[in-house]
């Protein structure tokens, strides 16, 4: 397990209509300087072409650059941490530290925000890319 050397204290989730998504991100501070983690999902269900091409789930991107999609293996949330499990290609599509990420979250996070939308994006598309969920 590898904690993130930053602390949650800032989470939004919103519908992004512009963009056809919905978007849930963590960070430390409102512009994600110190490091951060979108999750992202359709408002649509997956067209054909997206199930082609694998694009049929929520996507994770960080401030590496990176972007993956699926790649969740297990999800927990807790009152003041949230602990990610990585699949390997995540792992070195966003060039995390390791596959198992914990992470604390402050006190003034808005945890029900972040439990809310984090159930609605990691349950989008593809059944087999849902990963294993507790405490959402």
């Amino acid at each position: 397990m590898s904690r993130l050397d930053w602390l949650v204290r800032v989470v939004t989730a919103e519908e992004n209509v512009a963009d056809s998504c919905f978007i849930v991100g963590l960070a430390e501070d409102q512009y994600g300087e110190s490091g951060h983690f979108v999750f992202q999902a359709g408002l649509a269900t997956p067209d054909e072409q997206s199930r082609r091409l694998g694009l049929d789930s929520y996507c994770v991107l960080n401030e590496t650059g990176g972007v993956h999609y699926g790649g969740l293996k297990k999800v927990s949330l807790a009152a003041r941490s949230i602990s990610l499990q990585f699949n390997s290609e995540a792992v070195e599509e966003l060039g995390l530290p390791a596959s198992d990420i914990e992470m604390d979250i402050a006190p003034e996070a808005d945890l029900e925000r972040l439990r809310g939308g984090l159930r609605r994006v990691l349950t989008y598309g593809n059944p087999t890319k849902v990963p294993d969920i507790s405490g959402l």
